[in-house]
This record gives C-alpha cells, sequence and structure tokens, in this order.
C-alpha cells in the first residue's frame, strides 16, 4: 500500500514535467525558426493563445508570454514591445472586435493581423523615439500570419 500512495504523490509533478519539456521543445523550435526562414516564430499563435486564456490562473499563459518575450530578444526587437502591445489590445480593442465578428475564425484572424503589425508598428515607434534601427517588414510575415491563422483555428478555435 506505501507504493501505491508514493507513486500518486509523485504522478502530481507530471504537469510540471510536461510543461518543461514543452518549454524545451519551443526553445529549440525557437531556435531554427530564426535559421530557417520557412518555419513561422509562431507570435500570432502564442497571442491568441494569451488573449483567449489571459483571465486563467496558469502556467502556460506565463510560458506563453516567456516565449515571446525570447521571440523579441532572439529578433533584436525592443523587449517587453509585445507586453505593451497585448496590454493594449486586451485593454482598448479586444472587446470591440469581439462585438463586431461573431465568428471566431474571423477573430482570431484579426488578432494575428494585428499582434504581428502592431509589433512591428511598435518597434517602429521605439526606434523612432529611441533614435534606433527600424525594423524590416518583410514579405515572410505574410506567410507567418496565414500559417499562424490555420493553426490558431484548427487548436485553439473551440473555448474549452
Amino acid at each position: 500500500m506505501q507504493t501505491f500512495s508514493n507513486m500518486r504523490r509523485n504522478s502530481s509533478y507530471s504537469r510540471y514535467l510536461k510543461l518543461f519539456i514543452l518549454a524545451l521543445v519551443l526553445l529549440v523550435y525557437q531556435i531554427f525558426s530564426s535559421v530557417y526562414i520557412f518555419l513561422s516564430p509562431l507570435v500570432g499563435f502564442f497571442f491568441v493563445y494569451i488573449v483567449k486564456n489571459f483571465k486563467r490562473d496558469n502556467l502556460e499563459v506565463y510560458l506563453a508570454f516567456l516565449y515571446l518575450c525570447f521571440f523579441e530578444l532572439n529578433q533584436g526587437l525592443y523587449l517587453f514591445s509585445i507586453v505593451l502591445l497585448f496590454a493594449l489590445f486586451y485593454s482598448f480593442l479586444r472587446l470591440r472586435i469581439e462585438a463586431m465578428f461573431e465568428n471566431k475564425m474571423w477573430i482570431i484572424l484579426i488578432t494575428i493581423i494585428i499582434a504581428y503589425f502592431g509589433i512591428f508598428l511598435i518597434n517602429t515607434f521605439l526606434a523612432y523615439i529611441l533614435g534606433g534601427e527600424f525594423f524590416y517588414f518583410g514579405a515572410a510575415y505574410f506567410f507567418y500570419i496565414i500559417i499562424d491563422t490555420v493553426l490558431s483555428i484548427l487548436l485553439l478555435k473551440h473555448d474549452r
């Protein structure tokens, strides 16, 4: 009997182990997406995930924020510009977009477009204020928007 109760206590750490493995996989994916241009950095996907799950107190939201901050550092963007974009989006635009569109696919698409263009605009604005180098918004970002939209519609469309 003692063996089974000990196994039960040790199984409670499996969630943290899964999150740790997921963090390692995302770290490796971020490295590969910075090397290979055809891999989407999944910024829009994680932005939609954070918007949908922000009120829930779970570690996955913090992991998504950490992933996006690592993306900023990896791409040479200003740190916490995505957090600033999220605060502006969640405070001012989220409810208006949800009121205008009933279809969740349109809401996801518009959120991803705002995520990519918002990151570009905020970083361009910060570069202008701080006298830094302006950022290039290339054609690959349109490909990333399409990839992130398809992934988000497939994986995040339904409320849990």
